[in-house]
């Protein structure tokens, strides 16, 4: 019985401090997902008005056929992949869907950059074409993304690559984020644009293009990177809130347990007392 209560107690201990760290993981997450969020709509604005400043720039008159190289479609077929995962586990099943989304949607002879130890090391095990890893981000800085894109863009301007997509997980809210896929180059221009006779760019259209279009590029990627950390906080956050409740519930349980194992000492140790008695009762008799 003692080896019982005392199994009892040091399970109880454990999952006590087991509920601690969770506890703090989901508070950690909670305050990171507010600030993702944030800055995930601050860039998502501006991303919009660069890609209103392109459009305008599109519709200006062109001298002949289009023909810069972030709007043309290159004859070859050798696209990229940005894939975006987080560099550590306890964010439930978010890594796992983007990892199957990409198992779906991308072949393993294209070309991959991975951000995100995680997403490296599954696509380097299944074979992946994984040319660049950019790892251990908390934050996508400035100096790294701006390598980031002249290396690709080179690539592209040279053609020696079709399409460069990004892999990333969409943020809805707090309880839906879902794998994406955001095509950035070629440009693609969705809208209806009739020529302006009257706007005039300098130093000429396509040097305009040439400056805005990578910027645009710039900010979609680290709005995806992002919205994929805001998507993995509140996954992290919902996972570690699910797994103090189940912690909460165990310490009642345990508790429990310990009570009614105490009692059946104590009572047993009464018992244990009163046969005593009454047998040295029956000794004096």
């Amino acid at each position: 019985m003692a080896g019982q209560i005392s199994a009892i107690k040091k399970r109880l201990q454990t999952v006590n401090s087991t509920k601690k760290l969770t506890n703090a993981t989901e508070l950690v997450a909670t305050v990171k997902l507010q600030k993702y969020n944030i800055k995930t709509q601050l860039n998502e604005a501006y991303a919009k008005n660069l890609r209103r400043f392109i459009m305008a720039a599109l519709s200006a008159k062109t001298q002949g056929p289009e023909d810069n190289p972030y709007l043309l479609r290159h004859d070859i077929h050798n696209p990229l992949y940005i894939v975006i995962t987080s560099n550590s586990g306890l964010c439930g099943s978010y890594n796992l869907e983007v990892l199957k989304f990409v198992e779906e949607n991308v072949s393993k002879d294209v070309m991959i950059f991975a951000i995100g130890t995680i997403g490296y090391n599954w696509l380097m095990k299944n074979d992946y074409l994984v040319v660049k890893r950019y790892d251990e981000l908390e934050d996508l800085q400035p100096g790294i993304l701006n390598t980031m894109i002249d290396n690709i863009l080179t690539l592209y301007t040279q053609f020696e690559m079709n399409e460069i997509n990004v892999v990333y997980t969409k943020y809805i809210n707090t309880l839906t984020y879902e794998p994406s896929i955001m095509r950035l180059l070629p440009f693609e221009n969705e809208e209806d644009l009739q020529a302006d006779e009257n706007l005039l760019l300098e130093p000429s259209r396509n040097e305009v293009l040439n400056e805005l279009i990578p910027m645009y590029v710039s900010s979609q990627i680290y709005v995806a990177f992002l919205e994929s950390k805001t998507s993995e906080n509140a996954a992290r956050r919902n996972a570690m809130n699910l797994a103090n409740k189940n912690a909460e519930k165990l310490i009642v349980d345990l508790q429990l347990n310990y009570n009614k194992a105490r009692q059946a000492a104590i009572t047993q140790e009464m018992n244990e007392i009163v046969a005593s008695i009454r047998e040295e009762r029956k000794e004096e008799s």
